[in-house]
């Protein structure tokens, strides 16, 4: 029967938590802001740069990444370059199934259907409520030949419970999608599972003052 359970990664046999540092100003690619890659547990390629901060008006995130932008993913945006975003403002590893905390968004290197991000979060019923406005949400892209980066900006009325001083700890994942290549991912992989229904697999991110 063990010939049918699929592979285990390393990373499986823990929870993933981290730092994430109190910001003043911008986010730039300061180490003290850098997420750790966990290519080698997943065992993918890491082709990108993550740094994230916070503080009570904003979660901010920088993307700086080592390949050219290609194409948008006009039917379905995974099969193109995007980065996803998933945050639970109470980082409620006890729950198995999405609640009204969890957030998922999608961003682009470049412009699409008139943003560059947007809201993309699915409820069950009873935690059904509006999505944040594209216009909320601040990004900045810079394309390069050979790369481009992401700077991001989600203020603190995007995220439903979002709360630093009563709940100093979120549930945080991403996915980086490229046209050319399998993505890169953060604490768990999509090839595993689909990684917008399973909050409880998501890292923690404890907000440091």
């Amino acid at each position: 029967m063990f010939e049918d359970l699929p592979a285990l990664m390393p990373i499986q046999f823990f929870g993933l938590a981290c730092d994430c540092n109190f910001l003043k100003g911008v986010l730039k690619d300061d180490r003290d802001f850098a997420l750790p890659s966990t290519a080698d547990c997943l065992d993918e390629e890491s082709f990108a740069d993550f740094y994230c901060s916070w503080n009570e008006e904003k979660i901010s995130i920088l993307a700086e990444v080592h390949v050219p932008f290609q194409k948008i993913g006009e039917s379905d945006f995974r099969k193109g370059d995007s980065l996803e975003i998933f945050i639970d403002t109470r980082d409620l590893k006890s729950k198995a199934v999405i609640t009204r905390f969890c957030h998922h968004f999608v961003f682009f290197p470049v412009e699409h259907q008139g943003h560059y991000g947007r809201e993309i979060s699915r409820f069950r019923n009873e935690d059904t409520h509006r999505l944040c406005s594209p216009e909320d949400l601040e990004v900045k892209a810079d394309l390069k030949s050979n790369s481009y980066t992401l700077s991001i900006e989600i203020p603190a009325h995007c995220l439903l419970g979002y709360d630093p001083e009563a709940f100093p700890k979120i549930g945080f994942s991403y996915q980086l999608n490229r046209a050319d290549g399998p993505p890169q991912h953060f604490a768990v992989s999509s090839h595993e599972y689909a990684i917008e229904q399973h909050p409880a697999l998501w890292a923690t991110l404890k907000l440091q003052s």
